[in-house]
């Protein structure tokens, strides 16, 4: 009995826990919005932006290493004692001090390290923010891609229910052949075997198109329980005769000018910096350091507090100070080598960046010229299986042609269409990649959408 009260009771609270939780709320996004979105919300971005600051920090953190410091202290103090000849507690007192110093130092000379740290820094935050200009491309890349592979796949969901419908009503039409005698058995079981084949397919289609919105929502940061709805209305920019033809020369001419290289450029100077700094270990470091002091002393008979605190005591030093390293154990030798090795590492990345860079470059054009091709042999096989789907099912409705010959051509017409497509999206995307690899990705979105795009510059 108690059991069954906790569970109504559960049925009754349980409405009560889900008006809390917020509602799934639904997106229609438009290419441009998703272009948008994930420039203000993506993961990868946020942290890139991160580390441009870091690095900003390091700069200014360098260029006060310039800058003279400026050190005040202050300290007052209460001391029982008595003059040694007679027990504490016979003939103790009280004696007040108190002290203040202003202290400062700056290095004017340590090897150029000084220098050096700070070109490295400065060095460093360039390539952050070429890193966070490479990581805004990829971002791009990705949201485009995403964003027409849910549509691809939206589009295979409508051909393939196009399909199952066509498949249903020629098993309605064979079936009713077969309950006049005028089909075989055979025919009818063919006939099923093809629709719960489209069945199947329209249920791998809904899968494959849920989980591409799944990976978008990802990208976008959206919650994963929000709802995707997907405008493609103004599609113009799809258009194969509205695609652009790339130029090689031009591509290949930009590629070594992609932020990602030069971040890398700027990596390899902060290493010959760092070099700089570990030589300035072997050279001589000159310092300058002033400094003001004062105290009070109530023992003292020279003054009262502000006499000995601000007239008597005060007293003002300054001076230089020269260090010569002479043996350090071979710590300056080992950084030097150690910062040579990291250049001629950092030097071995740039060449692998470049040569990485130029074959994708050169497979992103082989990619696209392929797609054309594709694209143009896809259109052929379509209208050819159309016109050849039509002549064979008025010879099938003649009795001249058996259900083979018709099912044979109707899986060839559904692939040709869904190869269509296919190739429609592939000739769009692998054009991006081109300008993915060439670093102008941005233009080329901005002049194919011709629209402003909010982040987009």
């Amino acid at each position: 009995m108690l059991r069954f009260i906790k569970f109504n009771l559960l049925l009754l609270l349980l409405p009560l826990a889900l008006i809390g939780q917020d509602a799934p709320i639904t997106h229609t996004l438009t290419l441009p919005e998703v272009i948008s979105l994930a420039l203000d919300r993506n993961l990868l971005l946020q942290r890139s932006g991160i580390q441009v600051q870091l690095r900003e920090n390091e700069v200014e953190s360098e260029k006060a290493d310039f800058k003279p410091n400026l050190t005040a202290s202050a300290g007052i103090s209460t001391r029982y004692a008595a003059d040694g000849r007679d027990p504490v507690w016979d003939d103790g007192s009280f004696t007040d001090s108190a002290s203040g110093s202003l202290n400062s130092s700056v290095t004017l000379y340590r090897g150029d390290e000084q220098k050096a740290s700070l070109e490295q820094a400065m060095s460093s935050l360039e390539a952050s923010r070429k890193d966070l200009d490479r990581s805004q491309q990829q971002i791009l890349f990705q949201s485009v891609a995403r964003y027409l592979e849910a549509i691809l796949n939206l589009k295979a969901i409508d051909i393939q229910t196009e399909e199952l419908a066509t498949r249903l009503e020629n098993l309605e039409r064979i079936d009713f052949d077969y309950q006049n005698e005028i089909r075989i058995l055979a025919d009818v079981q063919r006939q099923k075997a093809l629709v719960a084949d489209s069945e199947r397919r329209v249920a791998a289609a809904n899968r494959a198109y849920e989980n591409s919105l799944y990976l978008l929502k990802d990208l976008l940061l959206l919650p994963p329980r929000d709802e995707v709805v997907l405008d493609l209305d103004d599609s113009d920019w799809l258009e194969p005769e509205n695609i652009g033809e790339p130029s090689i020369q031009e591509s290949l001419a930009r590629v070594f000018e992609r932020p990602d290289l030069l971040a890398q450029q700027f990596r390899l100077t902060a290493a010959e910096q760092n070099i700089r700094i570990a030589e300035s270990g072997k050279k001589l470091t000159l310092s300058a350091n002033a400094g003001l002091r004062t105290s009070y002393s109530s023992r003292s008979p020279i003054g009262n507090f502000g006499e000995q605190y601000f007239k008597n005591s005060p007293d003002i030093s300054g001076g230089l100070s020269v260090s010569v390293p002479i043996f350090d154990r071979r710590r300056t030798e080992t950084s030097i080598v150690r910062a040579r090795l990291q250049q001629d590492q950092e030097e071995l990345d740039l060449q692998d960046l470049e040569q990485v860079a130029e074959t994708d470059l050169r497979l992103a054009m082989l990619n696209f010229n392929t797609a054309k091709l594709q694209l143009k042999a896809s259109q052929e096989q379509l209208s050819s299986a159309e016109i050849a789907l039509e002549a064979e099912q008025a010879r099938y409705d003649a009795g001249a042609a058996t259900l083979l010959d018709v099912t044979t051509l109707q899986s060839t017409r559904l692939d040709a269409a869904v190869s269509v497509e296919e190739s429609r999206f592939d000739l769009f995307v692998n054009r991006l990649d081109i300008a993915f690899q060439d670093g102008t990705i941005e233009s080329f979105l901005l002049n194919q959408l011709n629209t402003n795009i909010p982040g987009l510059e």
